[in-house]
């Protein structure tokens, strides 16, 4: 693999203090599994449903700034989100205006259209997602949508629709589909998690190896 730093972040209701959270495990993961020259980084944050919304511009700025510390390193750079991380990675395209090598978004309660305009805009190589039909949160959140979502508190869901956006951008997108997961099942430890990772490391090697003909497993 190239010189690559992979950037972990979290979705709410998560614990920056906890060692075992799945972002500590991530950054342990890449950085003795994976061979030399590849680094894992992690953006840490604390915050509710309800306010996620208040600091979500900083947030994303300041993974920006970390974004623009490794490529003015000559890092390639792969973000990795969960749920509102994935929200943050399209704040991060927005405002970086910089290319990003790729994206992992692991239960993405995000916006299609966020996604859409990054890739017309050339900010992003490639995205995968890995969704589930039976999301139990992106279901909920899509449902009270249509109610909280003009107060800025909606979430998106584009974990459900993974397959139909990759229809769309069938060269820059892949969909990684598991219905049997739920919104964070993909982090359980054993083979879940392993199985995972093994898998951002092989479509991360094949995105390298040619950007436009080889799909990853």
């Amino acid at each position: 693999m190239k010189r690559t730093c992979y950037i972990a972040i979290n979705g709410i209701r998560s614990n920056p203090g906890d060692s075992e959270g799945w972002t500590d495990r991530f950054v342990t993961w890449v950085n003795t599994r994976m061979p030399d020259g590849v680094v894992a980084e992690k953006f840490e944050y604390a915050c509710s449903a309800i306010f996620r919304r208040f600091k979500q511009r900083q947030r994303a700025d300041e993974i920006s700034k970390k974004v623009g510390y490794y490529r003015r390193a000559g890092y390639r750079v792969v973000l990795v989100g969960h749920s509102n991380g994935c929200d943050l990675i399209a704040r991060v395209l927005e405002c970086c205006g910089a290319e990003i090598d790729a994206a992992h978004l692991i239960s993405p309660a995000a916006d299609e259209e966020d996604f859409a305009q990054a890739i017309r805009e050339g900010l992003i190589r490639r995205i995968h997602i890995y969704g589930s039909k039976n999301d139990a949160a992106l279901k909920f959140a899509k449902s009270t949508r249509p109610l909280i979502g003009w107060m800025g508190y909606g979430y998106g869901s584009l974990g459900l629709r993974g397959p139909e956006f990759e229809a769309l951008f069938p060269e820059v997108v892949h969909s990684h589909m598991d219905d049997t997961c739920g919104h964070s099942t993909w982090f359980q430890r054993g083979q879940r998690f392993e199985s995972l990772m093994r898998a951002i490391q092989s479509c991360d090697l094949a995105d390298q190896q040619t950007i436009k003909t080889t799909p990853c497993p």
